[in-house]
């Protein structure tokens, strides 16, 4: 199938089919017009790259599920690559939250001294 069929069936713009393939994640066979030419296995490889993405992963953090399915397997994330890769981004995940936390709890404060500021002013 050429391109924009793949993007129709894999529910993306050909753009996202280009740049899946710009970083390394499809490798379409050459017609002999030159044209892209892409099998049914890419259509599920570009709906696994489009909903990891979704969840927040990087193109390049797609590699090992993008990898476990041209392995042959069934799902892209039973291969230990990509177990370790739902792992560093739930790490990620957990750092940012408690970035996020103490960034909260330092606002609160400020807004919590400000507001008692205030209180003191007009009294």
């Amino acid at each position: 199938m050429q391109i924009k069929e793949l993007a129709d069936r894999a529910g993306v713009t050909v753009k996202a089919v280009r740049y899946y393939e710009s970083r390394g994640l499809l490798t379409p066979a050459r017609a002999s017009n030159g044209y892209r030419e892409y099998g049914d296995a890419d259509v599920q490889v570009v709906r696994e790259i489009r909903a990891l993405l979704s969840l927040g992963l990087t193109a390049d953090e797609t590699v090992p599920f993008v990898d476990c399915l041209r392995a042959g397997h069934d799902r892209a994330d039973v291969c230990p690559a990509s177990l370790e890769a739902y792992r560093t981004r739930i790490a990620d995940i957990e750092r940012r939250i408690a970035e996020l936390s103490a960034l909260r709890d330092e606002l609160t404060t400020l807004l919590q001294d400000a507001e008692s500021y205030r209180s003191e002013e007009t009294a």
